[in-house]
């Protein structure tokens, strides 16, 4: 896809302004897939039925925003199917909770849903079943786009620590 290309903003309006996700992706060299989204996609289950074109349940990954006690924030990025374990966590981050709605939207600059693990400016887990998964495909910041990309590809574009951390 050209930098030409037309995309739609929030308000279904033409825009020529990429996610910022894709835009990074371009600048690295990292080949995806930009998913156009035909309504908020908050759960897997939005994803499935609002993508513009195939997307497979398995691939379909999340990001969680989480805070320990002194305030500090981490992202967990897993299966979408899959659950955080708070126990498993622990050890390396200490105890923590799920943020709220606007501590989200501080963090991330955007809404849950559309976090985008390749924008964030926090310390990011990446749960050991992601990398099994040969395409994984998640929020790209923008409730309207989703990104795919081969996950061979995910550390070109992302630091991370792997850890097992689902359920």
């Amino acid at each position: 896809m050209g930098p030409a290309e037309q995309f739609l903003d929030a308000r279904r309006t033409v825009s020529a302004v990429k996610p910022p996700a894709a835009a990074l992706l371009d600048d690295l060299g990292v080949e995806y897939r930009l998913i156009r989204l035909r309504g908020q996609a908050v759960t897997v289950q939005d994803v499935l039925d609002n993508s513009e074109g195939d997307v497979s349940r398995e691939e379909i990954c999340k990001t969680i925003i989480v805070k320990g006690a002194e305030g500090e924030r981490y992202a967990i990025f897993l299966k979408g199917s899959d659950r955080i374990s708070f126990s498993k966590l622990k050890p390396s981050v200490g105890k923590v909770s799920v943020v709220s709605h606007d501590e989200v939207l501080e963090t991330a600059g955007a809404e849950p849903g559309a976090v985008c693990p390749l924008t964030l400016k926090i310390p990011v887990y990446l749960d050991e079943r992601v990398l099994r998964l040969k395409r994984i495909n998640f929020g790209s910041g923008d409730h309207l786009y989703g990104i795919e990309m081969r996950t061979a590809d995910l550390a070109r574009a992302l630091s991370f620590k792997v850890l097992d951390l689902a359920e």
